[in-house]
């Protein structure tokens, strides 16, 4: 008896070059059948221009699929298929999925094995020879069905790539007309980006310090924006260009809104990422604002990347000082050797140290009032009185000497973190 594995191989063979001859003067027929299945199967496929690279698509496979039977050759060997590629490739411009085109082929393949069922009721021979001659033919089309959409997948997602490796240049070519002040109409930026230059933007640099170990960065940038532009509550997508491989600016359409980041928010998006940074511009508007917004954020950038402090890897150029900070986090060694001239033994990597900075920096921002400064830090009035006296020996001067070098100094130290800071036995950090 005849199995899906016969013994009598030939046989099996015969069966199936007369079943390809049997199929071949209905191709017509099958592939109009097949074209009609799938199109009311596969919604996306809404113009002629497709239904009619669909049907060339399914009548090459056809003609493909009888020849290969009628010589009884192994589904795997297939000739070029340029009318199937080319279908794959009309989806991938006209931004119709790959999860379509899969579909479309199994939706087809179910169709013609009705077909092939057919013929095998028809067929002259034994009635126990029918069934696992249908086996075969089925585990038959199956092969060629996995192997012909593995090849049409790649064409689709080669022609993705390269269509939005297309879409990305001429978006960055037209970005960069802007930024250098060339004379942009914001109707042709639309166009082209999906953004409105006409409104108030906030720009950033987002990037990721540590990315050797990460397989796409691409990909990690693009969530973190996502999820950046939820916590800032903007209605359209922002416009996000790679500048870099774990490098990107990034410009959030605020509408009418002038309101600043609040840094606090963004922080925990940056966070569930290893190595994510983030700087942001001040808020401004138009198509200077444009420009302006993005130098901002570049500007504050360098505080992000040197910070040691969780806190500072999400930074904006509006908040208090820290344009100034940014300015010094470009040379940390010479932050460091400055930090050290204002604040003496104060700027030792201490628990000690970093107690007395934090009462020094309360107690200047309390207008030096203790007891403003004891509330503050929920401290004893007292305690505030010694810390503040043990300061004074530290520095050499009273706290409120010096009172702008002492601020800054302070403030770049909570910022900054212990890059600015030095060892306990007068060694300097070696990052």
């Amino acid at each position: 008896m005849l199995s899906t594995t016969p013994q009598n191989p030939e046989r099996l063979r015969e069966l199936t070059r007369r079943i390809g001859l049997r199929l071949s003067p209905e191709t017509d027929v099958i592939s109009v059948s097949m074209t009609a299945a799938i199109e009311d199967a596969v919604g996306e496929l809404t113009d002629e221009d497709m239904r009619a690279a669909l049907h060339a698509s399914v009548t090459n496979n056809v003609e493909v699929i009888i020849d290969l039977l009628s010589h009884t050759r192994d589904p795997h060997d297939l000739p070029p298929l340029p009318d199937a590629m080319h279908y794959a490739v009309v989806l991938a411009r006209r931004g119709v999925s790959s999860a379509a085109l899969r579909r479309a082929y199994h939706v087809g393949s179910d169709r013609l094995l009705a077909h092939v069922f057919d013929q095998v009721q028809e067929i002259d021979c034994a009635d126990h020879e029918k069934l696992p001659l249908y086996h075969h033919l089925a585990g038959w089309l199956y092969q060629y069905v996995d192997e012909i959409t593995r090849t049409v997948m790649a064409a689709h997602e080669e022609e993705v790539r390269y269509s939005h490796n297309q879409a990305a240049r001429s978006i960055n070519s037209l970005v960069n007309r802007v930024l250098d002040g060339e004379d942009v109409g914001a109707p042709e930026f639309e166009r082209v980006t999906g953004y409105r230059l006409n409104q108030v933007h906030v720009g950033a640099r987002v990037w990721i310090d540590d990315y050797g170990s990460v397989a796409d960065q691409a990909r990690l940038l693009a969530n973190i924006v996502e999820q950046t532009a939820r916590v800032l509550r903007v209605s359209r997508a922002p416009l996000m260009i790679a500048t870099g491989r774990a490098t990107a600016e990034v410009w959030f359409g605020m509408e009418g809104r002038r309101d600043t980041v609040d840094v606090r928010e963004v922080a925990p998006v940056a966070a569930t990422t290893r190595g994510a940074r983030i700087s942001f511009g001040a808020p401004a508007v138009g198509i200077t604002g444009f420009r302006s917004t993005r130098t901002q954020a570049r500007q504050a950038a360098p505080v992000a990347q040197v910070s040691t402090t969780g806190d500072a890897h999400v930074v904006s150029y509006s908040d208090d000082g820290i344009p100034v900070i940014a300015r010094l986090a470009e040379d940390v060694a010479a932050t460091r050797r400055w930090v050290h001239e204002v604040l003496g033994s104060l700027a030792v990597d201490s628990e000690d140290a970093a107690r007395q900075r934090e009462t020094v920096r309360v107690f200047l921002d309390s207008a030096e009032n203790y007891s403003d400064t004891a509330a503050r830090l929920l401290l004893h009035r007292n305690t505030v009185k010694y810390r503040l006296t043990k300061a004074e020996h530290e520095l050499g001067r009273g706290p409120g000497e010096k009172r702008l070098d002492t601020h800054l100094a302070l403030t770049v130290c909570e910022v900054l973190g212990d890059v600015v800071l030095s060892a306990v036995d007068g060694a300097r950090p070696t990052r």
